[in-house]
């Protein structure tokens, strides 16, 4: 059933998306996208890595009547425009759709391929043409390292940017928001549990805590979760449809207490 999610402008782009998003890779069926949909989202996520490409299809038919209220973005781990535009093509036609939201170059994880992409011939002359005809509205970047994430965003070329931040992780808060508000560029967080390691059995914190702390922060707009637990997810969209997603600054605290305790125990699995 569709809930009341909260939502933002999505930085520079103006778009106006839920602050809950769909993530992918962790789901084999058209259903859990559509339940997912159900509860109000509107901000979709995957990659044509993603399940060698059976992650788009899936998306692409999940979305199939509901195109107009979403915003769709996919990624290409292509460097060079050739190849980008090719993952592109492909892209379009898995998703069933003639344009992307948000076109993101995947895991710029070191400088060379930094370098490679934004240099001549890279993946960004890909993006900066097929935004030109239409077949992408916005670009984006991901990654997994903050410190090239955040010399990607730094370069004010992106619009929006993918990567991790939770309670046990604070180094985007120095290493790539300075450089988004910078640039108003818009800021989607994966891992807000940590790929679900942070979730207590106790249910102590709560589970939506883990996702009220990544978009307490001023500096974020949507936090992506993957559909592992359908069940889960509905449960998350619920009850940040009826408690927002403000938190105290004692339980900011409190979270980060435990997010420490997270990562002196391993429960990270910090892998570029």
């Amino acid at each position: 059933m569709s809930q009341d999610l909260p939502t933002i402008t999505l930085g520079r782009t103006g778009l106006t998306v839920t602050r809950l998003g769909i993530s992918g890779a962790y789901n084999k069926t058209v259903e859990a996208r559509i339940a997912a949909l159900d509860c109000g989202v509107t901000y979709v996520d995957t990659a044509h890595s993603y399940q060698k490409g059976e992650d788009e299809r899936l998306v692409g038919q999940a979305i199939a009547g509901r195109r107009d209220g979403l915003v769709l973005a996919t990624k290409s781990g292509k460097r060079d425009a050739a190849g980008a535009r090719a993952e592109l093509e492909e892209s379009l036609r898995a998703l069933r759709v003639d344009y992307i939201d948000i076109w993101q170059l995947h895991h710029l994880n070191t400088a060379p391929e930094r370098e490679q992409a934004l240099g001549p011939g890279g993946a960004y002359e890909a993006a900066l043409k097929a935004r030109d005809q239409g077949l992408i509205r916005f670009i984006g970047v991901t990654g997994h390292d903050w410190v090239q994430v955040g010399a990607a965003v730094e370069t004010g070329l992106f619009d929006t940017v993918l990567c991790w931040y939770n309670c046990a992780m604070q180094e985007p808060e120095t290493l790539v928001f300075p450089h988004t508000r910078a640039h108003d560029v818009g800021v989607i967080i994966m891992s807000s549990a940590r790929n679900d390691n942070f979730f207590s059995p106790t249910g102590d914190p709560p589970e939506d805590a883990f996702y009220r702390y990544t978009l307490g922060h001023p500096g974020v707009h949507v936090a992506i979760m993957g559909l592992r637990d359908v069940e889960r997810f509905r449960r998350l969209a619920r009850a940040l449809a009826e408690r927002g997603v403000e938190m105290s600054e004692a339980e900011r605290r409190a979270m980060e207490a435990y997010g420490a305790r997270m990562r002196e125990e391993g429960r990270l699995e910090l892998h570029f």
